[in-house]
């Protein structure tokens, strides 16, 4: 099944209900969801964040892609994960439910994934991750739909597929690299190729590479007298068979709240026969107490954008702590909670508190 979830020159918005479908009976990939607030969704983006914290933590997300175009992509993630200090180890659940043109195409997920903890140098620290996922894919015929010639849309005729759901397995590795100013890692996702074609023709979902990283500049140092303040460039590079993104922004923090805005695009490079020229990105997020709320919205930039309606996304985030609360610094990760940071040297540098999102 083919999915297009960032067309950059496309003017007319009855393509997208075609689009979904169309390639059903074609050898095609299928392209994951990608979320907005990249750093909302940590274990999405990287097993290495797992138990990224000093304590636990819940996080949920949500997004509606495009809700000016009706039966589009809404997609909803859950995830809880933990630090088990003695083990240098973290450990997580994430649930992720995919859902496209209103029902017709469901895909989710339930993965337990886990991150080991290593210290290269009293300051620099290394995350090898792993997630194994079982993952769900199904289609409704009865709710496919076509457009006509006048640009009416009315059911499938003979919509009929010899298979209608899949149950697979499929696996995720990733590494990262950080300190307290900076933090680099890759994601390789879909190790295990699987057929989930819904006719006679194959069709599996292509290995997708994801590299990811910022840098931090504190501008105002944390004290007993006042909060941080600091500057955050981030970006996320992801490729999936010939389609290629690129996601970069800047966050700009002081305590409670964040404001973030990206450019989701390669400018001059081209992806599917597309113009990659997508959407500019605002967020804001408020921290209150263990709690941090965020949302974001994605402004069209491409041929979609009088038709859109852009995408709205929203994430909640929980975190609870075990250790006493310490408010400096913050670490390097954007949305995260005061700490003392994932770089303080503890035993065998060990972090005794880390950097929360």
């Amino acid at each position: 099944m083919f999915r297009i979830r960032n067309i950059s020159s496309i003017s007319n918005p009855t393509f997208i209900v075609l689009a979904l479908f169309l390639l059903i009976n074609q050898k095609s990939g299928a392209q994951d969801v990608s979320f907005s607030q990249v750093y909302s969704s940590p274990l999405y983006l990287s097993p290495s964040f797992a138990g990224f914290t000093s304590g636990g933590r819940v996080a949920l997300n949500y997004r509606d892609q495009w809700p000016g175009i009706s039966n589009t992509f809404r997609t909803f993630a859950a995830s809880y994960d933990e630090y088990f200090g003695n083990y240098n180890s973290g450990l997580g659940l994430l649930f992720l439910r995919d859902d496209q043109g209103g029902g017709q195409l469901v895909t989710q997920n339930l993965g337990i994934v886990y991150a080991y903890e290593l210290a290269v140098t009293e300051n620099i620290f290394v995350r090898p991750g792993l997630q194994f996922k079982y993952a769900e894919r199904k289609i409704d015929p009865s709710r496919l739909s076509q457009v006509g010639p006048d640009g009416e849309v009315f059911p499938w005729i003979n919509a009929e597929f010899p298979i209608e759901q899949y149950h697979k397995l499929d696996a995720t590795a990733s590494a990262m690299v950080y300190n307290d100013y900076f933090w680099l890692g890759a994601t390789f996702d879909h190790l295990v190729k699987n057929d989930i074609g819904f006719t006679d023709v194959e069709s599996d979902i292509p290995m997708k590479t994801v590299v990811f990283g910022g840098a931090k500049w504190v501008y105002q140092k944390p004290s007993r007298f006042r909060d941080e303040q600091s500057a955050t460039l981030a970006f996320m590079y992801r490729r999936q068979l010939d389609f290629q993104q690129l996601d970069i922004g800047a966050y700009w923090y002081a305590n409670p709240i964040e404001v973030g805005i990206w450019y989701r695009g390669i400018p001059g490079v081209s992806s599917e026969s597309l113009v990659n020229n997508d959407a500019i990105i605002f967020s804001l997020g408020i921290n209150i107490g263990p709690v941090h709320f965020a949302y974001s919205y994605d402004l069209t930039i491409s041929g979609l954008a009088g038709y859109s309606g852009g995408s709205n996304e929203f994430s909640l985030i929980y975190r609870f702590n075990r250790g006493p609360v310490v408010n400096i610094p913050r670490g390097p990760i954007p949305c995260s909670e005061p700490g003392t940071g994932m770089g303080e040297k503890g035993s065998n540098y060990r972090p005794q508190r880390r950097t929360l999102f």
